[in-house]
């Protein structure tokens, strides 16, 4: 069996416009640039990315699509508060770290989408797995970030996929504890030995605690 890549699926393949925006999502979700004033002009951005003012505006609209950013005439680029931003955007979500200074409000969000589709996502995967009994002995991740990436994959359906990344930074996300590490382990058993209910409640049980 291939080991599990739990590297984030992108959207954006990798070009220019991608690392831009990577740049100032970081740096706006870093609190680099204040709520209600404006992102640098684009010759400053531009310069500093060394790339074209056709990558920073094709930046600008991505962000803009996310919540992050706002066009104004005669003003700028504005920033928009945290509370306007598409927190369940996996490029959002991919920009934090465990110091952002948004990294409640994402955890928050993160932890909702979770409640709504982690245990069915959990019990899907189980029943796939207790239909492939000769994947039963192989090895399996063991990080919550790779145990979260397999049963999203393993599910099968295309809205557990769609959830996957966000799977990955749920998990990424919260501050280590070796309670919840040991509550990833019970779940990522139930998942790979097939039993789909147990499944189910052990992700319940882990969103609970």
């Amino acid at each position: 069996m291939s080991v599990t890549s739990i590297e984030p699926l992108r959207a954006l393949p990798q070009s220019a416009v991608r690392d831009a925006c990577d740049f100032v999502g970081r740096n706006l979700v870093a609190g680099t640039y204040s709520v209600d004033g404006k992102l640098p002009h684009e010759s400053v951005l531009g310069e500093q990315l060394g790339c074209s003012r056709t990558v920073i505006r094709e930046m600008s609209r991505l962000l803009t699509a996310k919540g992050m950013v706002n066009p104004v005439r005669h003003f700028g680029t504005a920033v928009r508060h945290h509370q306007h931003w598409n927190l369940l955007d996996p490029d959002v979500a991919l920009w934090h770290e465990l110091d952002s200074p948004t990294i409640e409000f994402m955890r928050e969000e993160l932890r909702a989408l979770m409640a709504a589709v982690l245990p069915l996502a959990a019990s899907s995967a189980a029943r796939v797995r207790a239909d492939r009994p000769a994947e039963e002995g192989s090895s399996s991740p063991g990080s919550p970030e790779a145990i979260m990436v397999m049963i999203f994959d393993t599910a099968g359906s295309r809205v557990y996929q769609n959830a996957r990344d966000l799977g990955l930074h749920f998990a990424r996300l919260q501050e280590p504890d070796a309670f919840k590490d040991s509550l990833y382990e019970k779940l990522k058993e139930a998942v790979t030995q097939g039993r789909s209910e147990e499944a189910k409640s052990c992700a319940e049980f882990l969103l609970n605690h």
